[in-house]
């Protein structure tokens, strides 16, 4: 059955996180012909100093 990693920095609040969530499950489900319950989503946050863009920290840009 599907799983979907997302990844990003720590700012989502979790009712923005429950939105994407279903969305994105609701979405994938009718991609694969699936039933809802058939699809798993991971979201992982990380901190601005985790993240790199460009070549440089996100915590360091300004």
């Amino acid at each position: 059955m599907p799983v979907i990693t997302i990844g990003g920095n720590n700012t989502i609040t979790l009712e923005k996180k429950r939105e994407m969530v279903k969305k994105v499950s609701e979405v994938v489900a009718e991609a694969y012909d699936l039933p809802i319950e058939a699809i798993t989503v991971l979201v992982q946050g990380y901190e601005k100093e985790d993240i790199g863009v460009a070549g440089q920290l996100l915590s360091e840009k300004q």
